[in-house]
């Protein structure tokens, strides 16, 4: 009789471990990717400035003067009235911002 039960534990072990295998198993739960750092609104304004400025004239033409923030920000408006919609006033603001905290009188 012991010998049965035995047997029976070595047979039973074994299909106990395949099907506990072959069970569905829950997937990971996806991470949520870490959050952007923070991108100042200079940064930003530096970004805005070579994108849009350099089409037209070089960057060091720009960046070789120094100006108060009104200066600026008449300059970005007489380049915003050369090429209808290129700059918008939300990306004029951060060009400003990038300008007058880097070049600024």
């Amino acid at each position: 009789m012991r010998l049965r039960a035995g047997i029976w534990f070595l047979v039973m072990l074994p299909l106990v471990a395949i099907v506990s295998g072959c069970a569905q198993k829950e997937g990971q739960k996806p991470v949520a990717p870490p959050p952007a750092p923070a991108v100042s609104a200079v940064e930003e304004g530096k970004v805005l400035f070579e994108q849009k400025c350099s089409v037209c004239h070089g960057l060091d033409r720009a960046t070789a003067r120094a100006a108060t923030k009104e200066k600026w920000a008449s300059t970005i408006k007489e380049m915003q009235g050369k090429k209808a919609d290129w700059i918008s006033d939300a990306d004029a603001a951060k060009i400003l911002e990038y300008l007058s905290s880097t070049h600024g009188k």
